[in-house]
This record gives C-alpha cells, sequence and structure tokens, in this order.
C-alpha cells in the first residue's frame, strides 16, 4: 500500500518537474552564453525544451542549442524577434511557428532544422547552414540569405517574397510551389533544383546556375534570365515566360519545353508529339497562353 502510494506521488509531481526543468533551462539561457554553453557541455544527453519562451532581442551568439540530432533544442512557438543568433548551432532543431523576425542568423548553423511555418521576416542568414532544413510554409518576406547554404533544404510552398538569395547555394533544394516573386537569386546555385509551380515572376536570375533544374509549370514572367544557364534547365514543360525567352528556347533548346517526369518509369522523358508541335512555326506558347494572345 505505502510502495503504491509513493509511486502516485511520484507521478503527480513528474508535470511539476518537467515545467521546472524547462524554467531552469531557460534561466540558464538568459543567464549568459557562457553559462549556457558550459551546461549543454556537462548536459549533453538533455534536449532542451524552450517552447514558446521568450527571447525577443536576446544575444544569444555562438549558443550551443544542438549537439547531436536526438538532442536538439525544442523551440517551437518561441518568440526570438530581433534576436542575436550568429554563428549558433541549431543543428536538427524544432522551430516550428517561432518568430524570428528581423532576428540575425548569419553563420547559425541550421542543417536538418524543421522551420515549418517559421516567421523568418526581415531576419538576416547570411553564410547560414541551411542545408537539408525544412522550411515548408515558412515566411522569409525580406530576409537576407547571401551565401547561404540550402543544398536539398525543403522550402516547399515557403513565402520568400522579394528574399535575397544572392550567391545562395540552393543544389537539389525542394522548392516546389515557393513563392519567390521579385527574390534576388543572382548567381545562385540552383543546380538539380526542383521549381515546380514557382512563383518566380520578376525575380532576378541573373547569372544564376540553372544546370538539370525543374522549371515545370513555373511562373518566369518578367524575371531577369540574362546570364542565366538556360541550355542547362531540365525542363520548361508549360513554364509561363516572356514571349523573347519562350521564342529563344524554342529556336536553340525545344526538348526542354516538351520534358516531362514519367510516374510510371520513375524518369524524365520527352513528350515527342508535344515536341512536334512545338517546333512548328505557328507554335507559340501553351493553350492558356495563346487564348491570352500571349
Amino acid at each position: 500500500m505505502h510502495s503504491c502510494k509513493s509511486i502516485i506521488v511520484i507521478l503527480m509531481l513528474l508535470p511539476i518537474n518537467i515545467g521546472c526543468a524547462s524554467h531552469l533551462e531557460l534561466k540558464i539561457l538568459k543567464s549568459g552564453i557562457k553559462n549556457w554553453n558550459k551546461w549543454r557541455e556537462e548536459n549533453k544527453l538533455v534536449r532542451p525544451y524552450l517552447r514558446g519562451a521568450q527571447l525577443d532581442s536576446a544575444d544569444l551568439r555562438g549558443a550551443f542549442l544542438a549537439r547531436t540530432d536526438l538532442d536538439s533544442a525544442d523551440l517551437r512557438g518561441a518568440i526570438l524577434e530581433k534576436a542575436n543568433l550568429t554563428y549558433a548551432d541549431l543543428r536538427g532543431a524544432r522551430l516550428d511557428s517561432a518568430n524570428f523576425q528581423e532576428a540575425n542568423l548569419d553563420s547559425a548553423d541550421l542543417r536538418r532544422a524543421v522551420l515549418r511555418g517559421t516567421d523568418l521576416d526581415s531576419a538576416s542568414l547570411r553564410g547560414a547552414r541551411l542545408d537539408s532544413a525544412d522550411f515548408r510554409g515558412a515566411f522569409l518576406w525580406g530576409a537576407d540569405l547571401e551565401g547561404a547554404d540550402l543544398r536539398r533544404a525543403w522550402i516547399e510552398k515557403a513565402t520568400l517574397i522579394g528574399v535575397d538569395l544572392r550567391g545562395a547555394s540552393l543544389t537539389n533544394a525542394d522548392l516546389r510551389e515557393t513563392y519567390l516573386k521579385g527574390a534576388d537569386l543572382r548567381e545562385a546555385d540552383l543546380r538539380e533544383a526542383c521549381l515546380e509551380g514557382a512563383r518566380l515572376d520578376s525575380a532576378n536570375l541573373q547569372e544564376a546556375n540553372l544546370s538539370g533544374a525543374d522549371f515545370r509549370e513555373a511562373n518566369l514572367r518578367g524575371a531577369n534570365l540574362d546570364g542565366a544557364s538556360l541550355n542547362e534547365v531540365r525542363s520548361f514543360y508549360k513554364t509561363k515566360l516572356d514571349p523573347d525567352i519562350l521564342s529563344e528556347i524554342k529556336a536553340y533548346w525545344p526538348e526542354k519545353l516538351a520534358t516531362f517526369w514519367d510516374y510510371g518509369k520513375k524518369n524524365w522523358g520527352i513528350n515527342d508529339t508535344l515536341l512536334a508541335r512545338i517546333k512548328k512555326p505557328d507554335w507559340y506558347g501553351w493553350p492558356e497562353e495563346k487564348d491570352q494572345g500571349k
């Protein structure tokens, strides 16, 4: 009977202890990065629980918020507006729905981090490690990602209006249906990137490396493609293009307008019937564009 009571008491106290632990971690983090990093070094197997933490304008430069994929910090819903996280280690961290508006994440390590629905409005991520990060549904209006590494990142359906991605590495990135209207992608590395259905109207892709990039059904109207490697693009199938760019592709690389993904064979193929039609002098766009006089 006594042992049963003891177990009940322990179970009743468990949530309180968990709550205190998260409060303790927040207190240590706010006491200074030196104290925090020392605590992290001594508690390598602890996964910091900082969900919903109020850390706006906090100085977290060089903070070790990750050690391994199993003990990365849980910062879901945290408020980090205007926080300084330069050189912070956030590998594999859960940052879903967190607020990083105007935060400084320059040179931060966000590899494999989960940023679904995260608000990075006007945040600076220059030189940040973002490869294999999950940005699905994230907001990056006016964010600065110059020189950032986004290889293999998942950015599907994210909103990146006017984002600065000059020189960014986006090789193998999943950018399907991403809203990149007006984005600055000058000299960006988009090799093998998937941009199917992406909004790139008025984007600047000058001198961008587009080798193997997939632009099926994307919108590239008004985009600056000067010096971009159009001849190396994988597919422009049903891509919305300005008349002069469409004419250039039709004249020199018509097969790119007829290249599709064969889901049955799980490989790329060319629609020969469509290709023959494209090569005809009277073809100047997809049916919906023709109806609009495009």
